[in-house]
């Protein structure tokens, strides 16, 4: 599953990241790489955007970016 398929306010811990080059460069400079625990905290109206929150910090990824982000869901 991915980041998309959770829902606001559930965990999941990052499995994989199907991004490559520039994106995974600026993915990790954020924080987000493998066995990284991270909360879906809000989707926008529209859904085109995704607040996470990762490490007590938050980052609003586009749901493209989210999409690309396998996770597994954990009970918390």
């Amino acid at each position: 599953m991915t980041i998309n398929a959770l829902k606001d306010g559930e965990y999941g811990v990052i499995t994989h990241l199907g991004v490559d080059g520039q994106l995974r460069d600026r993915l990790f400079s954020f924080g987000i790489s493998k066995t990284k625990q991270i909360k879906k905290l809000e989707t926008s109206l529209g859904g085109s955007t995704i607040l996470v929150e990762l490490d007590r910090n938050c980052i609003v990824l586009r749901a493209e970016e989210a999409n690309a982000i396998e996770v597994e869901r954990v009970r918390e």
